[in-house]
């Protein structure tokens, strides 16, 4: 009698976060700091609102981006199925250009950390992607 499950869930960090996907978020994060320090700086003392912020939404754009590296044994595009992935790819992916493109403005970057919080949030409760029911 086949329920359609794929088995049971990850209970461990090593296994929800393979060794393939923590490197795919330092990679990402890294070149994402590379791109703010690029395109606007950082203000470290003269803006810390909003060098708080970009940073907060630009970890959480690479860690959302992370999860649709697949886990080993998982197809290449798995992640990337049904119309929940999409949502997802364009919240992190405008997440992550806001705060780049913020300007030092706090407004801004807040709206950042909102998109990229809420495409890490999608992420995490349905790590799988879509299902029939999305």
């Amino acid at each position: 009698m086949a329920t359609g499950m794929a088995g049971p869930a990850p209970t461990t960090t090593g296994e929800r976060w393979p060794a393939r996907r923590r490197v795919a978020f330092v990679v990402l994060l890294a070149a994402l700091v590379l791109l703010a320090t690029v395109t606007q700086g950082w203000a470290f003392t003269t803006a810390p609102l909003w060098f708080v912020l970009v940073l907060a939404a630009l970890v959480a754009a690479a860690a959302a981006g992370s999860t649709f590296v697949p886990s080993p044994g998982e197809a290449r595009l798995g992640r990337f199925r049904g119309s929940c992935a999409v949502v997802d790819v364009a919240a992190t992916v405008a997440g992550a250009g806001i705060a780049l493109t913020s300007a030092r403005d706090g407004g801004t970057a807040s709206l950042a950390l909102v998109l990229a919080g809420f495409a890490l949030v999608r992420r995490l409760t349905t790590p799988q992607g879509c299902g029939p029911a999305c």
